[in-house]
C-alpha cells in the first residue's frame, strides 16, 4: 500500500494475522485498490474545485458526486488502518529499531524527494494549467496536495515508536479478547467502540468548522493526524490482539446492517452531493453535528464492508496485484502531476462529463503506471519514488 510498502517476505508474513488460516490475498487486492480509487477520486475533485472554471457538468453530474462522496468516506480511514496492522507486524517481526529505521528510509526518502521534484512541478500546473493561484508552503513554490499521507504517516510511526508495545493488552488476556471482540463489533464491548469512535469523530469535525479556510499546512497536517489516528489505532490493535483475520472478513449481519443505517445518512449530509439531491448545500447546526458523529463510524463500517466483499472476489494471488503493490508507492506520488495535466484539457474532449471522468481516470494511471517502470530500473530513482529498490519477480518454482 502507499506509504506502507514491504518487501515480498514482509508481505508474506503480514497477510498472516494469527498464524493459523493462511494467507489473506484479499488484503493485498485491498491495498490495490485503495491506491486506485485515489485516481478517479483525483480527477474529480481537482475538475470541480481546483480548475478554473471547473469542468463544465462536473458538479451536476450524479454518478461522479456520488462516486466522489462514496470513495472519499471510506479510502484514507481504510489505508491508514492497513498501515497501523503492517506497522505493528513489522514491528514485532524486526524489532522497533530496524522498523524504525526502515520506516523512515521508505517514508522520508520518497518526500523529500517527491516534495522538491514533483511538488515544483505541481505547484507550475496549478498555476498554469489549472488557472489558480496556490499558496505553496510559507510562499515556496511547493504544492503539498497529496503528499500530507507521508507526513501523517511519519508522525504516526514515531508515536507508534514511543508506545510500549509490551504495555499494551495482549491476545489472550481479559482486557484483549474484551477489545479484540469489539474491534469486531460483537461482545459486550461493541456499542462502547462504536461510541468512543463517534465522539473522536465529533471533536475532530468540530475542529475543522472552527479553523480558518485556508490555514498553514502544519495545522492542516495536525487535522489530518488527529482524524486519522483512530484508523492507524485500530490497525495496530488488530495485529496486536490477532484479529486480523476476523476483522478484515467480519461475518455476521450486524456490519451490512449497521452500513445500511449510516451510509444513506452520510450520503444525505455530504455537501458536494446535497445539490445534486435537491437539497441546499449549507447544514443546520443540528445536522452538522450529526454528520460529524457518525463520520468516522461510517467510513469504519465501509471500510470492513469493502474488505469483506474483497475476501469473497479476491481470495486468490493475483501477478496483477503483486504489481500494483509493488509500484504503488511511485504511482500514488506520480498521479497528480498527470491528473492536473488531464484535467486542465479535459473540457476538450466531445463527450458527457462522465465518461469524460472515465477516460480521464485511465489516462492518468496508464502515465502513473509508465512513469513507475521508468523508475523502478534506476537504483537511485526507485528509493526516491517508490521508498526501495524494485526488482523483477522472479518466476515462481515449479512444484515438487
Amino acid at each position: 500500500m502507499t506509504g506502507s510498502q514491504l518487501s515480498d517476505q514482509q508481505g508474506r508474513a503480514g497477510t498472516r494475522a494469527s498464524g493459523a488460516s493462511g494467507r489473506m490475498h484479499h488484503v493485498d487486492a485491498a491495498r490495490a485498490l485503495f491506491l486506485l480509487l485515489g485516481i478517479p477520486f483525483h480527477v474529480g475533485m481537482i475538475a470541480v474545485f481546483n480548475r478554473a472554471p471547473a469542468v463544465p457538468g462536473f458538479k451536476q453530474a450524479g454518478a461522479i458526486v456520488f462516486s466522489l462522496t462514496f470513495i472519499h468516506a471510506f479510502r484514507m480511514f481504510a489505508f491508514f488502518m492497513l498501515s497501523g496492522y503492517f506497522a505493528a507486524m513489522v514491528r514485532e517481526k524486526r524489532g522497533k529499531r530496524s522498523w524504525l529505521e526502515d520506516r523512515l528510509t521508505r517514508l522520508g526518502f520518497p518526500l523529500v524527494g517527491s516534495l522538491f521534484t514533483l511538488g515544483v512541478l505541481q505547484h507550475f500546473f496549478h498555476q498554469e494549467l489549472l488557472g489558480e493561484t496556490p499558496g505553496g508552503i510559507h510562499g515556496l513554490p511547493l504544492a503539498f496536495d497529496h503528499l500530507w499521507f507521508l507526513c501523517v504517516l511519519l508522525a504516526f510511526v514515531g508515536t507508534f515508536y514511543l508506545v510500549p508495545v509490551d504495555r499494551l493488552p495482549a491476545a489472550g488476556s481479559r482486557w484483549g479478547k474484551a477489545i479484540g471482540e469489539a474491534l469486531c463489533l460483537s461482545g459486550k464491548g461493541w456499542l462502547s467502540f462504536l461510541a468512543l469512535l463517534a465522539l473522536w469523530s465529533l471533536g475532530q469535525g468540530a475542529l475543522e468548522d472552527v479553523l480558518p479556510r485556508q490555514r498553514a499546512f502544519e495545522i492542516d497536517l495536525l487535522w489530518q493526524y488527529l482524524m486519522h489516528a483512530p484508523a492507524f489505532a485500530i490497525g495496530v490493535l488488530a495485529f496486536r490482539l490477532r484479529v486480523g483475520e476476523r476483522l478484515f472478513d467480519l461475518p455476521g449481519s450486524r456490519l451490512p446492517l449497521l452500513a445500511a443505517a449510516l451510509v444513506p445518512l452520510y450520503l444525505m449530509l455530504a455537501p458536494l452531493l446535497r445539490p445534486v439531491l435537491g437539497l441546499s448545500r449549507g447544514l443546520s447546526a443540528e445536522w452538522n453535528f450529526i454528520g460529524n458523529l457518525i463520520e468516522l463510524p461510517t467510513a469504519l463500517v465501509l471500510s470492513l464492508l469493502a474488505l469483506r466483499l474483497l475476501a469473497r472476489v479476491a481470495d486468490r494471488p493475483s501477478r496483477t496485484v503483486s504489481f500494483l503493490v509493488d509500484g504503488a508507492m511511485a504511482i500514488y506520488l506520480f498521479h497528480m502531476v498527470f491528473v492536473i495535466a488531464t484535467v486542465a484539457w479535459l473540457p476538450r474532449l466531445p463527450l458527457i462529463p462522465e465518461i469524460q471522468w472515465l477516460a480521464g481516470s485511465a489516462l492518468v494511471l496508464l502515465l502513473s503506471l509508465a512513469a513507475f517502470l521508468a523508475v523502478r530500473g534506476n537504483a537511485v530513482l526507485a528509493l526516491i519514488y517508490c521508498g526501495k529498490p524494485i526488482a523483477p519477480r522472479a518466476p515462481a518454482a515449479a512444484p515438487a
